[in-house]
């Protein structure tokens, strides 16, 4: 029997035997599988709207012409002006169909061709050109025309969930605990997503999404916590760099599945059943041990370190300690937690100075989010194959996550961030100067956009860390992922809504966006290199090359 020991000694040999597990052996690579994998169905469900929305050709439905033996060409060309089978309908001639259904249908065609033409009506139900995909919910539930706007729904129904399910999981991981957040996010996710494949109701299934994007969150923001409270220091850049990396394999693994499974409900199952294999995750992925020690509760971290080495720690190292009790009261309440961020933001914006850096960081992020889900998200506008779109947005999203790697090597933050925006927004309003029928030369001038503004989130997250000090990052930070997420709520609308005005909009307005902010962000003072400071007072002292300004557009680093 050993000696007994100090609290204090408990936790700095817990500390040095964390270090040493979460530096090597086989534990923290199964933890950074588990942790990673989840990105998958992250990914397959935000892309998923791109099939799961399709827009077929649409025309009105006429109850008398459809019980004739007449073909969809010969209805459209006797109801509609134009009468063009590629194009899509809102209304209709108040011809008397009844007495044009007892007629053959050249006989129909001559008697509308030589007499007046009525006065056109809406439509009040619809037909569909349902060949690929076999069905989508805008089908369903005739999300055309004047209900057009209610298909972006389904996308912003996520988006906010995203929003929510940040806050709402923080909450429970900074409370209850990492792995207990992550395991009710895997609960919340196995059940929403086959319920959206299950309903009837379009307003139940755009809550059905928003439950999907909370547990995805949850999910995401949980598994991330609890690999780089793990991970010794050196391992966090590589498992940062990667870790995202299963949402491009699951933007291509969707595009493969989306083409097998045509229905829109067969293909909410087959990228929502697999999230069962989450509960073989939920049982083997550890509590953080860091959050175990915050807690004070030594003896469960040393449970969960004795699960990879035993032999680090005597077996009577932790003999009458307590479990879950020191350290409980510690932790302030969320409305301290929530007024002291308040508190925070309003000094920020009481300064000068760091009132202007978070704006620019605020349009930035913003405009940043804005573009990759429109551009993500808007191969109709493009008429592009929809399997070969989300496929290549996949492929480009990969190296994306090299590039700001190698670009801060040679290059500042601000020089990395604003060329990036730059070439972003010149591919993207160039795409002005092609004609719709020049597809494949569309796409891959998106495709380059997208790479750029994938590539651009490492490098301005980065930069926003060293422009604010210590006493204010993480507020600074956390207000600039809310602006992003509220782009990413945008999205859809510019790609839906505006976009049926004309395909190039959307493109044209992330582009304007991308250029501004590679713009703005010269205004920025270069960070590379240069110290932290730790509290507003500190501002005082820099030089005014370090302060926001138009000179700042002459240095590069």
């Amino acid at each position: 029997m050993m000696a007994k020991v100090s609290q204090e000694e408990q936790t700095e040999v817990l500390e040095k035997t964390l270090e040493k597990v979460g530096n090597e052996g086989w534990w923290v690579w199964c933890v950074f599988f588990m942790a990673s994998t989840p990105g998958l169905f992250n990914a397959a469900h935000i892309m998923s709207y791109v099939f799961l929305s399709h827009t077929p050709t649409h025309w009105c439905q006429i109850d008398e012409l459809v019980a004739t033996n007449w073909t969809n060409q010969q209805i459209i060309s006797v109801s509609t002006i134009g009468g063009n089978s590629s194009t899509s309908f809102c209304s209709y001639y108040d011809w008397n169909y009844t007495y044009l259904a007892q007629l053959e249908y050249q006989e129909a065609l001559k008697y509308t061709s030589q007499s007046p033409k009525p006065k056109l009506i809406p439509c009040k139900k619809y037909d569909y050109d349902e060949t690929v995909p076999k069905s989508s919910i805008v089908s369903e539930w005739d999300l055309v025309c004047e209900n057009a706007a209610l298909r972006s729904n389904a996308q912003v129904s996520i988006a906010i969930g995203k929003f929510v399910g940040g806050f709402i999981f923080g909450f429970i991981a900074d409370k209850f605990g990492r792995k207990r957040s992550f395991v009710l996010s895997c609960l919340l996710y196995i059940v929403s997503g086959p319920a959206a494949g299950f309903t009837q109701s379009f307003l139940v299934f755009t809550i059905a999404r928003f439950f999907i994007g909370i547990a995805g969150s949850g999910v995401y923001e949980s598994a991330y916590t609890i690999l780089t409270e793990i991970a010794v220091k050196k391992r966090r850049t590589i498992f940062g760099c990667t870790f995202n990396m299963s949402y491009p394999v699951g933007y291509i693994t969707l595009a493969i599945i989306a083409f097998y499974f045509q229905s829109w409900r067969s293909l909410q199952y087959a990228i929502s059943i697999p999230t069962l294999f989450l509960l073989i995750h939920c049982w083997f992925i550890p509590e953080s041990p860091r959050w175990l020690l915050a807690q004070g509760r030594r003896a469960d971290a040393w449970q969960v370190i004795q699960g990879v080495e035993k032999s680090l720690i005597p077996d009577d190292f932790f003999h009458n300690s307590k479990i879950g009790v020191e350290g409980s009261n510690k932790s302030k309440s969320w409305f301290k937690r929530l007024m002291l961020s308040m508190g925070k933001l309003l000094s920020i914006f009481n300064n000068k100075e760091l009132c202007s850096r978070i704006i620019i960081c605020y349009i930035t992020w913003f405009g940043a989010a804005l573009s990759y889900y429109a551009i993500a998200l808007n191969a109709d506008n493009f008429t592009a194959n929809r399997y070969m779109y989300v496929a290549l947005n996949g492929l480009t999203e990969a190296p994306s996550y090299i590039l700001p790697l190698l670009l801060l090597t040679f290059l500042g933050r601000k020089s990395a961030a604003s060329l990036l925006f730059l070439v972003c927004g010149s591919a993207l309003i160039s795409i002005l100067s092609l004609s719709p029928e020049d597809k494949d030369v569309i796409v891959i001038v998106a495709m380059l956009g997208r790479f750029c503004i994938s590539a651009v989130f490492a490098v301005i997250i980065l930069h926003t860390s060293e422009l604010f000090p210590t006493s204010n990052r993480n507020t600074a930070i956390g207000t600039s992922l809310t602006m992003s997420q509220l782009g990413s709520i945008g999205a859809p609308y510019i790609v839906d809504v505006l976009g049926a005005y004309g395909w190039y909009i959307p493109s044209t307005i992330c582009g304007c966006l991308s250029l501004l902010s590679g713009l703005l962000i010269l205004l920025l003072p270069e960070t590379k290199d240069k110290p932290l400071f730790d509290n507003i007072e500190d501002l005082k002292e820099t030089h005014h090359n370090d302060r926001v300004s138009i000179k700042n557009c002459c240095f590069f680093s």
